[in-house]
This record gives C-alpha cells, sequence and structure tokens, in this order.
C-alpha cells in the first residue's frame, strides 16, 4: 500500500529530473542548444573495401538519429564529427605450432583492427571538444576462414564497438 502512495510522486520526480537536463534515460548529455550535427569521415587506408568511411559514416548517422533528437545538416552542425580511417590491418593473433619438427607455426586466429582518428567539435561546449582523439576496435576469424566472405561481418563488429565508444565519447559524455 505504501508503494501504490509513492509511485506518483516517484514518476513526477522522474519527469522533473529529466525535463532539467540533469538526467536523460537515453544517456544523452548535451546543453539544450544543440540541436543539429554534421559528419565527414574519410578513409586513409590503402587496403579495405572503397566504401568503409561511407559505411562508417551512415553507420553512425544512424546512431546519433535513432538514439537523440538531433537532425542531421550536412555542414557546421551544432557538432561536428570529422574523422579519418587510418588503420585497416589483418594480423595473426594465436599460433599453432607445427606438427612435424621441420614444420612452422602457422597462425590459428587473424585479427582485423580498424582505427578511426575523429575531431568533435561542440559549439555549445568547447570543454566537451576533442582533437584528434584515436578509437581503436577489432574482431577475429578463424586463420583457414576466407577473407573474402568473413570481412563484412568483421567490419560490422568492429563498426558497432567503434561507434558505441564513439558516441560515449562524444554525445553521452561517459
Amino acid at each position: 500500500m505504501t508503494w501504490i502512495k509513492l509511485r506518483p510522486l516517484a514518476m513526477c520526480s522522474l519527469l522533473l529530473l529529466q525535463g532539467c537536463g540533469i538526467y536523460s534515460f537515453s544517456g544523452v548529455s548535451l546543453p539544450k542548444e544543440v540541436q543539429t550535427f554534421s559528419l565527414n569521415f574519410q578513409s586513409a587506408v590503402a587496403l579495405g573495401p572503397p566504401d568503409l568511411a561511407t559505411r562508417l559514416q551512415q553507420r553512425l548517422c544512424d546512431e546519433l538519429a535513432q538514439r537523440t533528437s538531433l537532425k542531421q545538416v550536412y555542414e557546421q552542425g551544432d557538432l561536428q564529427l570529422e574523422g579519418s580511417i587510418t588503420r585497416f590491418v589483418y594480423t595473426p593473433t594465436a599460433l599453432t605450432k607445427g606438427m612435424q619438427e621441420n614444420e612452422q607455426d602457422q597462425a590459428s586466429i587473424e585479427r582485423l583492427t580498424i582505427e578511426v582518428a575523429l575531431t568533435y567539435i561542440n559549439r555549445y561546449d568547447e570543454d566537451a571538444a576533442f582533437s584528434k582523439k584515436t578509437f581503436a576496435q577489432f574482431a577475429d576469424m578463424p586463420a583457414t576462414a576466407d577473407r573474402n566472405s568473413e570481412e563484412s561481418r568483421l567490419i560490422d563488429a568492429i563498426f558497432t564497438e567503434l561507434i558505441d565508444d564513439i558516441f560515449n565519447e562524444t554525445v553521452a559524455s561517459w
């Protein structure tokens, strides 16, 4: 019976906290003046799909549109995220010992690493802005797998992690 009496008070308190900008249920921590964002990503790597930067930019745009009320503009947004993919590399991460004495060790796992250098401008909160911060993530696959068939899956997994990192560092300020 006590909970029934306290429930309206608790709901009103939560609504007041959200309305005052003190707490956000979406995790977004931005000044109320911020209404728009702009993105510009490029690739500075020779390897990887030619549309890699475009795919990252589109995924980040979708994330911002889904998790915030911000609108995309093509230039000079209240929030500006400009980045470059600076690393796209496969490396062996685990070795399997050769069975025979003259047999060489072989990679059993390959790791794809993607690195992004990002500049973030927040026109209403200069303290939150940063220049050339690096974000990197990786995904593994068996060395025996075909890179061509696995690459898209690896990139999607890496982009999910990169976008979470970028979102949390810029918009969510976690």
